[in-house]
């Protein structure tokens, strides 16, 4: 189901002015934001990054999809809403399904999960093209479910990229772009594994990251050209700001090795 991003902002501002926090103190306490972001997050403009989230969802004793969705019971009934009920449930029966979705564990965006539980219970209430329809997709989520890659069983992939996606492709307000963006990632690996210069690649990115967080501008230890692995995960914490003709130098230095490393790579397949 699709964010209410201007539901979101109201269920922020409730909790917020649940605590009489200003909008510059609440920022503040979610993690060096600002008071017109918090703004943005209340008009329903943008949702907050998941770690804010949840620390909103901690100060409101709620959860982060409680902000994201509402109830779980309203989320519930929405869902049905949208389906090809031919006869509305009784609260009665609401109360059932809630309790038969929370045995199982049910929640939050297993919308396919929560109709197949709601027609097993009330087949009635739901049309037969609808219950054919809903089949075919489950069929297929479980012949999907059957698959099985190597990666699974990675410990890092667990609990190093997992998180990263679940935030990235599934929390965030800028998913489709953030899909975007590690497929070309994807597809560039891909496509330049057996480059001489496939090395090079994780000095390049550090370096366009450097430039686009503007990491930059602030004095940090030096990064090797090789990048240990485990080392992407731990949390950036940056150093000490650099003065304006620091910043303009290291910039205008880390461009010439960006262009060099470009210049690598060309020479590479043109330059033969």
């Amino acid at each position: 189901m699709e964010i209410d991003l201007k539901a979101a902002g109201k269920r922020i501002e409730e909790i917020r002015k649940q605590h009489n926090y200003s909008m510059a103190l609440f920022a503040n306490l979610v993690g060096n934001s600002s008071a017109s972001t918090v703004n943005n997050w209340e008009k329903g403009n943008n949702l907050p990054k998941q770690e804010r989230l949840e620390k909103i969802a901690i100060l409101g004793n709620k959860t982060a999809d409680w902000i994201r969705y509402g109830d779980f019971d309203n989320y519930v009934k929405q869902l049905l809403s949208e389906a090809n009920l031919e006869k509305e449930l009784s609260q009665n029966q609401l109360e059932q399904l809630s309790l038969a979705l929370a045995k199982r564990k049910i929640s939050y965006t297993q919308d396919l999960e929560i109709l197949t539980t709601a027609i097993e219970m009330f087949p009635n209430h739901f049309e037969k093209s609808y219950q054919f329809e809903l089949s075919g997709h489950h069929s297929t989520l479980i012949s999907e479910d059957l698959t099985r890659y190597s990666i699974e069983q990675n410990n890092r992939y667990r609990t190093g990229f997992l998180p990263m996606i679940e935030e990235l492709l599934h929390d965030s307000d800028q998913k489709e772009i953030n899909a975007s963006v590690l497929f070309l990632v994807f597809d560039l690996l891909k496509r330049t594994e057996s480059n001489d210069n496939f090395r090079m690649i994780p000095e390049l990115f550090t370096m366009i990251s450097e430039i686009l967080t503007n990491d930059i501008s602030y004095r940090n230890k030096t990064t090797a050209k090789i990048i240990h692995y485990d080392d992407l995960f731990k949390q950036r914490i940056k150093g000490t700001p650099l003065a304006k003709k620091s910043v303009k130098k290291k910039y205008s230095q880390t461009k010439n090795n960006l262009i060099q490393v470009l210049d690598e790579f060309y020479s590479t397949y043109n330059e033969k």
